[in-house]
């Protein structure tokens, strides 16, 4: 066998490398439905292209993120309430949880919506307002200038970081109180809430279609939208946090 017959492996799988680029790393992103649907799922081409990785995106809520991240079932977290707040709720359930090493890179915010059904005369209200019914001390749409309905709170369930925002930011950390209907995620609050005449529903602005349903508030109520590391971030993390935080300038 000559040497330039034995050489043909070899330049044939130089030829392959040349000619083929090499498969992009799959970095898995839990969490927050909220960092999902407004910066990560609808410019996720753009967020893979600039830091050179796939995306494996699970929207299961900003708790769940965080604890996937420490069970080592995520590479980085979604949360869109500060990380402390999360890591609190976490910790009410499971004290144990070793959370000295996670740290938050705010790629954005967003405002938090208010939505009413599309029948309900209440359009505007104050954050007072607002405090009073999740509070449980306004039960009544006439109490707030609407028809003579109960209210019922509609709200993604606990732990999640919308709802973790609205309970600091109005309730001083408490729970919401009064009537409520929990549902898996905060997305599909608008959906509960459009076919609920007497509900009042505390959802993402993205999932916002029909503007007959939103709140005009007196002053909002923002939550951030932040990646999650276990410990400093990797290199391909920084070019995620830099791609992602580019994506959430131009939502």
């Amino acid at each position: 066998m000559s040497i330039f017959t034995r050489s043909l492996p070899l330049a044939a799988a130089l030829l392959l490398a040349t000619s083929f680029p090499a498969f992009a790393e799959t970095v898995s992103l839990h969490g927050s439905t909220t960092v999902a649907a407004t910066v990560i799922t609808p410019q996720k081409a753009e967020i893979e292209k600039a830091a050179g990785v796939t995306l494996e995106v699970i929207a299961n809520g900003s708790g769940r993120g965080v604890a996937d991240l420490l069970d080592k079932k995520a590479d980085m977290a979604m949360i869109s309430a500060p990380l402390n707040e999360v890591v609190d709720s976490l910790k009410a359930k499971t004290p144990s949880l070793d959370t000295t090493a996670l740290q938050a890179h705010q790629i954005g915010e967003a405002r938090v919506a208010f939505v009413v059904h599309p029948s309900n005369a209440v359009k505007k209200l104050t954050r007072a307002q607002l405090t009073q019914v999740l509070s449980g001390k306004a039960k009544n749409w006439k109490e707030l200038g609407g028809a003579d309905q109960p209210i019922t709170v509609v709200v993604e369930s606990k732990g999640g970081g919308l709802r973790t925002v609205v309970e600091h930011a109005l309730l001083d950390k408490q729970d919401i109180a009064g009537d409520k209907r929990e549902v898996p995620n905060s997305p599909q609050v608008v959906k509960v809430v459009a076919q609920l005449a007497g509900g009042l529903g505390i959802a993402p602005s993205s999932a916002i279609g029909d503007a007959s349903m939103k709140v005009e508030i007196d002053s909002p109520v923002v939550q951030p939208l932040i990646l999650v590391t276990n410990g400093a971030p990797t290199p391909v993390a920084v070019k995620i946090l830099a791609a992602a935080t580019e994506a959430a300038k131009s939502k």
